[in-house]
């Protein structure tokens, strides 16, 4: 989304500092998960949990996944259900208000269609017959994994709510939310970063630190997982699909960096998955005869397989979006990296990011001015004791020139 001129070439205060923060931060995590992941690998095997734990009693009888229960086994997951309702309700109300206050918005259907995918896809993750089976069968518990984590996330964050949101906000209103979601708290939790480190530890946390034991045999933590999974998921794929008014704007190439490290992440859990001599434990219900370590490694096929499908189809959208609209190498340019090297810039030579009385979209490496400033910053590294010009202290007919 462009956020208009001023906003998008506006100095960022602090920049360097939160981009750092965020990169240690999220160093930081990947650090305390790995230790995780190696702590619970290399650990003896762990016991099977007791049956009393179970969610599914004895008297629960399921028949085999892969046939007519497939599309015949449903249950009714009611907190599932009113925790969706309500960003139905408002995105829905949104559009519907954002039309009547202003006839001739053209808020795109497609964007309304997606969200609301977004959402189907969610109710089919939590009451179908792959919910039913979800603590009885990992293959089952992946496959709703893969709808809540990446699916959904992707099909909601392109029905762009942050957007609509601000849209359909007035005067002091509208001001507030748009200082909110510029501001420190959510600028760091959207940090690229901070995003790629928080879903490489949900996805690899909950399957190789042995959380995914409990998980399999508790409702309640079961329910956690589901929002946990919406929530990170939404996170990751607001920053690389949403262009949303937030403080990171990605340039496409690195929104397609991201994904593409997002696949190897998926790619390690499901290939250590696929490699497991330990299986998961899994709720034993009268009727279902399962394997549960061919389970486990089947579950992790799924996870390589199905994820980094699902991360390639969306490098595919993006490069196809990319491609068949020209308008998105404007926005590039104000891009999370472009933003980064015009700081450094910035910092080396005390130039501004834009010079008082030039055109903000004119493009920065073009700048006559900038490259002045450039060559002044050189020449004082090649001769330290040599006086400087002031940055950007071009020429009244150089200035008049630009």
């Amino acid at each position: 989304m462009s956020t208009g001129t001023s906003e998008q070439h506006r100095p960022a205060t602090g920049f360097r500092g939160l981009t750092v923060f965020s990169v240690v931060t999220a160093l930081a995590v990947i650090a305390v998960l790995g230790y995780a992941v190696v702590r619970h690998l290399t650990s003896p095997q762990l016991p099977v949990l007791p049956l009393s734990w179970c969610r599914t009693g004895a008297s629960t009888s399921l028949p085999p996944l892969l046939g007519r229960a497939l599309f015949t086994q449903w249950h009714l997951d009611a907190i599932a259900l009113a925790v969706l309702a309500v960003p139905t309700v408002l995105y829905v109300g949104g559009v519907t208000a954002l039309r009547r206050y202003d006839p001739e918005s053209s808020w795109p259907v497609s964007r309304t269609v997606s969200f609301l995918a977004g959402i189907g896809v969610c109710v089919l993750a939590t009451n179908s017959s792959i919910a039913v089976y979800d603590m009885a069968l990992f293959t089952a518990h992946m496959i709703g994994h893969l709808m809540l984590v990446m699916l959904a996330p992707a099909l909601l964050a392109y029905g762009r709510p942050l957007t609509l949101l601000v849209e359909t906000s007035q005067g002091r209103r509208r001001e507030r939310i748009s200082r909110l979601l510029t501001g420190p708290v959510v600028s760091l939790m959207t940090a690229p970063p901070i995003a790629l480190a928080c879903y490489t530890a949900v996805i690899v946390g909950s399957h190789l630190t042995g959380l995914m034991d409990k998980i399999m045999v508790s409702p309640w933590i079961g329910q956690v997982e589901h929002l946990v999974y919406v929530v990170i998921g939404m996170q990751f794929f607001t920053v690389v699909l949403g262009n949303e008014p937030i403080r990171w704007q990605l340039g496409t190439p690195a929104r397609w960096l991201l994904v593409a490290v997002s696949m190897a992440v998926d790619t390690f859990t499901g290939v250590i998955l696929l490699m497991s001599a330990r299986p998961i434990t899994m709720t034993s219900v009268p009727g279902l005869a399962v394997n549960t370590l061919s389970d486990t490694r089947t579950g992790g096929a799924i996870m390589w397989v199905g994820g980094d499908g699902l991360m390639a189809a969306v490098m595919v959208l993006m490069a196809l979006e990319w491609l068949g609209r020209p308008e998105l190498r404007q926005r590039d340019r104000g891009g999370w990296l472009e933003q980064a090297r015009q700081g450094v810039f910035s910092e080396h030579t005390g130039a501004s990011y834009t010079p008082p009385g030039q055109d903000p979209d004119r493009d920065f490496d073009e700048d006559e001015l900038r490259l002045q400033d450039y060559n002044r910053w050189l020449a004082s590294i090649a001769e330290p004791g040599a006086s400087r010009q002031a940055p950007g202290a071009g020429t009244n007919e150089q200035r008049d020139a630009v």
